[in-house]
Protein backbone atom coordinates (compact mmCIF):
# COMPACT_ATOMS: atom_id res chain seq x y z
CA UNK A 1 0.00 0.00 0.00
CA UNK A 2 2.64 1.89 0.61
CA UNK A 3 4.14 1.62 -2.57
CA UNK A 4 0.98 2.29 -4.32
CA UNK A 5 0.20 5.87 -2.28
CA UNK A 6 4.06 7.31 -3.00
CA UNK A 7 3.09 6.20 -6.70
CA UNK A 8 -0.12 7.87 -6.38
CA UNK A 9 2.18 11.27 -5.29
CA UNK A 10 4.18 11.14 -7.83
CA UNK A 11 1.65 10.69 -10.75
CA UNK A 12 -0.43 13.70 -9.18
CA UNK A 13 2.34 16.05 -9.43
CA UNK A 14 2.78 14.91 -12.78
CA UNK A 15 -0.83 14.79 -13.50
CA UNK A 16 -1.08 18.60 -12.52
CA UNK A 17 1.47 20.14 -14.56
CA UNK A 18 0.68 17.59 -17.69
CA UNK A 19 -2.88 17.44 -17.93
CA UNK A 20 -3.40 20.93 -18.21
CA UNK A 21 -0.89 21.26 -20.58
CA UNK A 22 -2.62 18.85 -22.69
CA UNK A 23 -5.56 20.69 -22.85
CA UNK A 24 -4.39 23.58 -24.04
CA UNK A 25 -2.95 21.66 -26.64
CA UNK A 26 -6.20 20.53 -27.59
CA UNK A 27 -8.10 24.06 -27.61
CA UNK A 28 -5.16 25.48 -29.86
CA UNK A 29 -5.38 22.46 -32.49
CA UNK A 30 -8.95 23.08 -32.39
CA UNK A 31 -9.34 26.72 -32.26
CA UNK A 32 -6.65 28.54 -33.71
CA UNK A 33 -6.78 26.93 -36.55
CA UNK A 34 -7.35 29.33 -39.58
CA UNK A 35 -6.47 32.75 -37.63
CA UNK A 36 -4.19 35.41 -38.27
CA UNK A 37 -2.26 33.98 -34.97
CA UNK A 38 -2.10 30.72 -36.80
CA UNK A 39 -1.19 32.22 -39.98
CA UNK A 40 1.84 34.11 -37.62
CA UNK A 41 2.97 31.26 -36.16
CA UNK A 42 2.70 29.02 -40.00
CA UNK A 43 4.99 31.59 -41.40
CA UNK A 44 7.11 31.82 -39.11
CA UNK A 45 8.88 28.52 -38.57
CA UNK A 46 7.46 27.78 -42.21
CA UNK A 47 11.11 27.43 -43.23
CA UNK A 48 12.07 24.71 -40.82
CA UNK A 49 9.22 22.79 -41.75
CA UNK A 50 10.06 23.30 -45.97
CA UNK A 51 13.32 22.34 -45.14
CA UNK A 52 12.07 18.68 -44.04
CA UNK A 53 9.88 18.90 -46.65
CA UNK A 54 6.51 18.96 -43.97
CA UNK A 55 2.65 20.67 -44.41
CA UNK A 56 2.48 23.98 -43.06
CA UNK A 57 0.94 22.79 -39.66
CA UNK A 58 3.89 21.48 -38.80
CA UNK A 59 5.70 25.47 -38.46
CA UNK A 60 2.91 25.77 -35.74
CA UNK A 61 3.87 22.45 -33.62
CA UNK A 62 7.34 23.60 -33.88
CA UNK A 63 6.98 27.20 -32.31
CA UNK A 64 4.89 25.52 -29.66
CA UNK A 65 7.71 22.93 -28.78
CA UNK A 66 9.38 25.69 -27.59
CA UNK A 67 6.90 26.87 -24.91
CA UNK A 68 5.47 23.68 -23.82
CA UNK A 69 5.92 20.20 -25.47
CA UNK A 70 3.12 18.26 -24.07
CA UNK A 71 0.79 21.20 -25.58
CA UNK A 72 2.12 20.45 -28.47
CA UNK A 73 2.02 17.06 -29.21
CA UNK A 74 -1.78 17.52 -28.02
CA UNK A 75 -1.85 19.98 -31.33
CA UNK A 76 -0.20 17.49 -33.44
CA UNK A 77 -2.35 14.78 -32.39
CA UNK A 78 -5.40 16.47 -33.35
CA UNK A 79 -4.12 17.64 -37.11
CA UNK A 80 -2.48 13.83 -37.42
CA UNK A 81 -6.70 12.92 -36.81
CA UNK A 82 -7.56 15.44 -39.15
CA UNK A 83 -5.66 13.80 -41.68
CA UNK A 84 -3.39 16.73 -42.27
CA UNK A 85 -0.63 14.99 -41.71
CA UNK A 86 1.16 11.19 -42.78
CA UNK A 87 2.55 8.68 -40.13
CA UNK A 88 6.29 9.95 -41.59
CA UNK A 89 5.37 13.49 -41.26
CA UNK A 90 4.03 12.80 -37.83
CA UNK A 91 7.23 11.38 -36.82
CA UNK A 92 9.46 13.67 -38.23
CA UNK A 93 7.77 16.57 -36.90
CA UNK A 94 7.72 14.96 -33.43
CA UNK A 95 11.25 14.22 -33.64
CA UNK A 96 12.58 18.13 -35.13
CA UNK A 97 10.19 19.45 -32.18
CA UNK A 98 12.78 18.37 -29.92
CA UNK A 99 15.43 21.23 -31.11
CA UNK A 100 12.96 23.41 -29.97
CA UNK A 101 12.00 21.67 -26.70
CA UNK A 102 15.55 21.46 -25.94
CA UNK A 103 16.22 24.87 -26.43
CA UNK A 104 13.37 25.78 -23.77
CA UNK A 105 15.08 23.50 -21.04
CA UNK A 106 18.52 24.48 -21.66
CA UNK A 107 17.51 28.57 -21.41
CA UNK A 108 15.40 28.12 -19.02
CA UNK A 109 16.59 25.35 -16.60
CA UNK A 110 20.06 24.21 -17.39
CA UNK A 111 21.28 27.90 -17.63
CA UNK A 112 19.89 29.37 -14.53
CA UNK A 113 20.53 26.56 -12.22
CA UNK A 114 24.24 24.78 -13.28
CA UNK A 115 25.71 27.85 -14.74
CA UNK A 116 24.90 29.58 -11.87
CA UNK A 117 26.50 26.75 -9.41
CA UNK A 118 29.54 25.55 -11.42
CA UNK A 119 30.26 28.52 -13.93
CA UNK A 120 30.40 28.93 -17.57
CA UNK A 121 32.68 26.50 -18.53
CA UNK A 122 31.36 23.34 -17.09
CA UNK A 123 27.78 24.40 -16.93
CA UNK A 124 28.01 26.14 -20.59
CA UNK A 125 30.07 22.92 -21.62
CA UNK A 126 27.36 20.52 -20.30
CA UNK A 127 24.38 23.01 -22.52
CA UNK A 128 26.32 22.35 -25.39
CA UNK A 129 26.46 18.79 -25.50
CA UNK A 130 22.85 18.80 -24.10
CA UNK A 131 21.78 21.02 -27.25
CA UNK A 132 23.99 18.75 -29.74
CA UNK A 133 21.50 15.58 -28.35
CA UNK A 134 18.56 17.33 -29.42
CA UNK A 135 20.03 18.76 -32.77
CA UNK A 136 20.80 15.07 -33.51
CA UNK A 137 17.99 14.19 -32.70
CA UNK A 138 16.02 17.24 -34.63
CA UNK A 139 19.04 15.64 -37.69
CA UNK A 140 17.40 12.47 -37.65
CA UNK A 141 13.71 14.11 -37.84
CA UNK A 142 14.76 16.14 -41.07
CA UNK A 143 16.38 13.06 -42.98
CA UNK A 144 13.22 11.34 -42.45
CA UNK A 145 11.00 14.34 -43.74
CA UNK A 146 13.23 14.44 -46.83
CA UNK A 147 12.53 10.69 -47.49
CA UNK A 148 9.09 11.96 -47.51
CA UNK A 149 7.11 12.34 -50.97
CA UNK A 150 3.59 14.81 -50.34
CA UNK A 151 1.98 15.22 -53.47
CA UNK A 152 -0.23 18.13 -52.58
CA UNK A 153 -3.23 19.80 -54.13
CA UNK A 154 -4.03 23.26 -54.86
CA UNK A 155 -6.17 23.37 -52.05
CA UNK A 156 -3.57 22.17 -49.29
CA UNK A 157 -1.21 24.99 -51.50
CA UNK A 158 -3.41 27.70 -50.63
CA UNK A 159 -4.97 26.37 -47.16
CA UNK A 160 -3.15 29.66 -45.63
CA UNK A 161 -3.83 32.02 -48.55
CA UNK A 162 -6.44 33.54 -46.69
CA UNK A 163 -7.23 34.85 -43.22
CA UNK A 164 -10.44 33.33 -41.58
CA UNK A 165 -12.45 35.74 -40.88
CA UNK A 166 -12.72 36.62 -36.82
CA UNK A 167 -16.86 36.19 -36.59
CA UNK A 168 -16.79 32.76 -38.18
CA UNK A 169 -14.42 31.96 -35.51
CA UNK A 170 -15.95 33.59 -32.85
CA UNK A 171 -19.26 31.69 -34.04
CA UNK A 172 -18.25 28.15 -33.34
CA UNK A 173 -16.25 28.71 -30.45
CA UNK A 174 -18.54 26.32 -28.58
CA UNK A 175 -18.73 23.90 -31.08
CA UNK A 176 -14.43 24.02 -30.88
CA UNK A 177 -14.29 24.01 -26.99
CA UNK A 178 -17.09 20.60 -26.80
CA UNK A 179 -14.57 18.81 -29.70
CA UNK A 180 -11.34 19.89 -27.66
CA UNK A 181 -13.16 18.76 -24.31
CA UNK A 182 -14.02 15.63 -25.79
CA UNK A 183 -10.58 15.19 -27.54
CA UNK A 184 -8.45 15.98 -24.25
CA UNK A 185 -10.89 13.37 -22.78
CA UNK A 186 -9.98 10.85 -24.46
CA UNK A 187 -6.50 11.18 -24.23
CA UNK A 188 -6.73 11.50 -20.41
CA UNK A 189 -8.44 8.24 -20.14
CA UNK A 190 -5.50 6.83 -21.38
CA UNK A 191 -2.97 8.90 -20.01
CA UNK A 192 -3.77 8.95 -16.27
CA UNK A 193 -4.19 5.11 -15.59
CA UNK A 194 -1.07 4.40 -17.70
CA UNK A 195 1.01 6.92 -15.67
CA UNK A 196 -0.27 5.30 -12.36
CA UNK A 197 0.35 1.79 -13.10
CA UNK A 198 4.06 2.61 -14.49
CA UNK A 199 4.56 4.32 -11.27
CA UNK A 200 3.24 1.49 -9.10
CA UNK A 201 5.71 -0.67 -11.25
CA UNK A 202 8.81 1.80 -10.75
CA UNK A 203 8.25 1.92 -7.07
CA UNK A 204 8.07 -1.75 -6.32
CA UNK A 205 10.60 -3.89 -4.21
CA UNK A 206 12.14 -5.09 -7.35
CA UNK A 207 12.80 -2.51 -9.06
CA UNK A 208 14.12 -0.86 -5.72
CA UNK A 209 16.51 -3.93 -6.13
CA UNK A 210 17.21 -3.42 -9.31
CA UNK A 211 18.23 0.23 -8.56
CA UNK A 212 20.35 -0.48 -5.64
CA UNK A 213 22.29 -3.02 -7.88
CA UNK A 214 23.18 -0.62 -10.55
CA UNK A 215 24.25 1.58 -8.16
CA UNK A 216 27.40 -1.15 -7.08
CA UNK A 217 27.82 -1.34 -10.82
CA UNK A 218 28.98 2.14 -10.91
CA UNK A 219 30.91 1.59 -8.30
CA UNK A 220 32.88 -0.97 -9.88
CA UNK A 221 33.45 0.49 -13.28
CA UNK A 222 35.42 3.42 -11.74
CA UNK A 223 32.83 6.38 -11.04
CA UNK A 224 33.08 8.10 -8.20
CA UNK A 225 30.65 8.23 -4.76
CA UNK A 226 29.68 11.88 -5.87
CA UNK A 227 29.07 10.83 -9.53
CA UNK A 228 27.31 8.09 -8.73
CA UNK A 229 24.90 10.65 -6.31
CA UNK A 230 24.61 12.79 -9.17
CA UNK A 231 23.21 9.76 -11.54
CA UNK A 232 20.77 8.10 -9.04
CA UNK A 233 19.74 11.69 -8.33
CA UNK A 234 18.79 12.14 -12.17
CA UNK A 235 16.92 9.16 -12.54
CA UNK A 236 13.54 9.62 -12.04
CA UNK A 237 14.53 13.80 -12.28
CA UNK A 238 16.57 16.14 -15.17
CA UNK A 239 16.41 19.21 -12.31
CA UNK A 240 17.46 16.82 -9.52
CA UNK A 241 21.15 15.56 -11.19
CA UNK A 242 21.47 19.39 -11.82
CA UNK A 243 20.98 20.71 -8.22
CA UNK A 244 23.04 17.45 -6.90
CA UNK A 245 26.21 18.25 -9.56
CA UNK A 246 26.04 21.74 -8.92
CA UNK A 247 26.03 21.05 -4.85
CA UNK A 248 28.97 18.34 -4.61
CA UNK A 249 30.66 20.37 -7.11
CA UNK A 250 30.79 23.95 -4.78
CA UNK A 251 31.39 21.00 -2.24
CA UNK A 252 34.87 20.32 -4.46
CA UNK A 253 33.48 16.74 -4.29
CA UNK A 254 33.10 16.63 -8.66
CA UNK A 255 35.97 17.93 -10.74
CA UNK A 256 34.34 19.91 -13.91
CA UNK A 257 34.67 16.74 -15.69
CA UNK A 258 33.38 14.45 -14.01
CA UNK A 259 30.54 16.57 -13.32
CA UNK A 260 29.38 16.63 -17.10
CA UNK A 261 30.01 12.93 -17.32
CA UNK A 262 28.04 12.27 -14.92
CA UNK A 263 25.08 14.81 -15.69
CA UNK A 264 25.25 13.00 -19.47
CA UNK A 265 24.84 9.23 -17.86
CA UNK A 266 21.84 10.72 -15.46
CA UNK A 267 20.46 11.89 -18.96
CA UNK A 268 20.74 8.55 -20.04
CA UNK A 269 18.64 6.95 -17.57
CA UNK A 270 16.35 9.69 -17.26
CA UNK A 271 15.57 9.17 -20.90
CA UNK A 272 14.54 5.38 -20.09
CA UNK A 273 12.53 6.31 -16.66
CA UNK A 274 10.90 9.27 -18.73
CA UNK A 275 10.19 7.08 -21.86
CA UNK A 276 8.17 4.79 -19.25
CA UNK A 277 6.49 7.06 -17.21
CA UNK A 278 5.99 10.18 -19.58
CA UNK A 279 7.17 9.65 -23.12
CA UNK A 280 4.88 6.30 -23.75
CA UNK A 281 1.99 6.52 -22.20
CA UNK A 282 1.28 10.42 -23.70
CA UNK A 283 2.25 9.07 -27.21
CA UNK A 284 -0.26 5.94 -26.69
CA UNK A 285 -3.15 8.56 -25.82
CA UNK A 286 -2.16 11.39 -28.56
CA UNK A 287 -1.59 9.06 -31.09
CA UNK A 288 -3.38 5.75 -30.66
CA UNK A 289 -1.80 2.42 -29.21
CA UNK A 290 0.16 0.85 -32.16
CA UNK A 291 1.37 4.29 -33.61
CA UNK A 292 1.96 5.90 -30.51
CA UNK A 293 4.80 2.85 -29.28
CA UNK A 294 6.35 3.04 -33.11
CA UNK A 295 6.76 6.82 -32.54
CA UNK A 296 7.63 6.89 -29.24
CA UNK A 297 10.55 3.70 -29.55
CA UNK A 298 12.10 4.98 -32.28
CA UNK A 299 12.14 8.18 -30.79
CA UNK A 300 14.16 6.38 -27.44
CA UNK A 301 16.58 4.34 -30.09
CA UNK A 302 17.38 7.93 -31.64
CA UNK A 303 17.99 9.92 -28.43
CA UNK A 304 19.75 6.91 -26.40
CA UNK A 305 22.22 7.04 -29.54
CA UNK A 306 22.51 10.73 -29.62
CA UNK A 307 23.47 10.57 -26.28
CA UNK A 308 25.87 7.47 -26.26
CA UNK A 309 27.95 9.24 -29.06
CA UNK A 310 28.14 12.19 -26.75
CA UNK A 311 29.04 10.67 -23.80
CA UNK A 312 31.82 8.68 -25.85
CA UNK A 313 32.82 11.87 -27.41
CA UNK A 314 32.90 13.33 -24.02
CA UNK A 315 34.73 10.75 -22.52
CA UNK A 316 37.20 10.50 -24.92
CA UNK A 317 38.42 14.20 -24.36
CA UNK A 318 37.86 15.06 -20.65
CA UNK A 319 38.77 11.35 -18.70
Amino acid sequence: MNNIAKALTQTLSLWRVVLPAMLIGCLAGNWLQGTRLWQKCSRLMAPFARLAGLPTECGVYLAMCFLNHHSANAFLSAQFRKGRLRERELLAAYLIGWLPSGLHFAIFYIAPILIAAVGWRPGGLYMLFYLLISFMIAISGLLIGFSVTRKKSNLEKNVFATPAPFFSKKRELKKDLQVSIRQFGRIALIFVPITLLFAIALNSEQTTALIGSFDTLLRRVGLSAPSVLVIIAGFPSSISAIAAAGSLFRQNLLDPNELIVSLLVAYALHTIYEFMTSNLPSNIAFFGATRGVRVTFFYLLIRLLSICLVLGFAIFYLM
